[in-house]
């Protein structure tokens, strides 16, 4: 919309401009040769008078003055004019212009016609409102038919976001009663006489659907209100890692953490998708029977993991929503995106230093 409304202005400004400076030729040009015209008459007029010996007569002409000089450039006839030069052509100041013609050739002793106009300011003037009101008249227009065009072209578009919303609404909706489903009759099966291995597949596959459901919701729900209260994130933190403690059990992680208490005013489920989004990832890209890092002070977080890190040209556009550093991974590539607007949201400062396969750190200050 914004290119075709400044492309279509352009457009207008260059034809105005163009036309402008046509007319203005023209209207001058025409001046100058009702000018000459009528001198060159005037002139004839003398001659003949004089061949016929007939006395001089000069009739007024309406809108023009006109002077006859002798010889000596004294006034014979009509009002010496100022600023003027006796040389066949046009002149002009600042209020009039001037055509002087050299025709006579003193019969009855006039040497110089001087013919006198006012400059054609009303015409231009009135040239530059039409050019204005044309030039206005088609910036609405186009501005106009530009509003109508992208309603109409955009109104599928819209459509069919609605019904993507209300999709992933209804899905994320949906996802929630099986995911508790399974959740619980895993919670039934350890009482049985049951494989622990299978159990804890089934138990860390339902964790990671539902976290793909919590973050789902969270983005979904993220513009509605939420009540901020002094919340302790060390209480947050421990709680989230409690829901990934299999997750890196199965990838034999070495957890070594030092959390101390920390009060932040925030809402408790944005703290829980933050936290959530950086362990997930932290256990997600480590290296098998690797070491992961967690510090908590009253005003600083830190994660880090010695996995696969994060190569340099990709380490600004981690936090882009749907991006994903490899494609060997699962995700969306929603979770630093959820990390990202939480801490822009609480003005919390991120900070990510990463080396490619070795150490990478998170780290946040309240």
């Amino acid at each position: 919309m914004g290119l075709y409304l400044s492309s279509s202005i352009f457009l207008i400004v260059f034809i105005a401009v163009s036309f402008y400076g046509y007319e203005f030729s023209n209207i001058i040009s025409i001046k100058k040769e009702k000018m000459q015209n009528l001198a060159l008459s005037l002139s004839s007029k003398i001659v003949s008078s004089y061949m016929h010996s007939e006395p001089l007569r000069i009739e007024s002409v309406e809108g023009y003055e006109i002077t006859l000089y002798d010889e000596n450039k004294t006034p014979i006839y009509g009002l010496a004019s100022e600023a003027i030069e006796f040389k066949q052509g046009f002149y002009e100041d600042d209020k009039f212009d001037y055509f002087v013609d050299l025709s006579p050739q003193l019969h009855h002793d006039v040497k110089y016609l001087v013919v006198k106009n006012k400059k054609a300011n009303k015409q231009i003037f009135k040239l530059i409102q039409s050019i204005l009101l044309i030039a206005v008249f088609s910036v609405i227009l186009i501005v106009t038919v530009g509003y109508f065009l992208t309603k109409m072209f955009l109104k599928p578009i819209q459509n069919e976001r609605i019904k993507l919303d209300k999709f992933i609404k209804d899905t994320t909706h949906e996802l929630n009663t099986p995911i508790t489903a399974i959740l619980m009759s895993v919670e039934r099966l350890k009482k049985e006489n049951i494989d622990e291995k299978i159990l804890k597949r089934v138990q860390i596959s339902s964790k990671r659907v539902q976290k793909i459901y919590s973050d789902l919701t969270y983005l979904l729900l993220e513009n509605e209100n939420k009540e901020a209260k002094r919340i302790n994130l060390k209480e947050i933190i421990e709680n989230e890692l409690t829901l990934y403690e299999d997750l890196a059990s199965k990838k034999s992680l070495i957890i070594d953490k030092k959390l101390e208490d920390a009060f932040l005013m925030m809402d408790e489920v944005s703290a829980q998708r933050l936290f959530s989004n950086l362990l997930s990832n932290a256990i997600k890209y480590n290296r098998h029977g690797g070491k992961m890092e967690l510090r908590l002070s009253a005003n600083e977080f830190t994660i880090s993991n010695n996995g696969t890190g994060i190569k340099k040209e990709q380490q600004d556009k981690i936090f882009d929503r749907f991006y994903r550093a490899n494609e060997y991974e699962g995700g969306f590539g929603i979770g630093l995106d959820i990390v990202k607007r939480v801490c822009n949201r609480y003005n919390i400062e991120i900070k990510i230093s990463s080396v490619e396969n070795g150490l990478t750190t998170v780290t946040l200050r309240f």
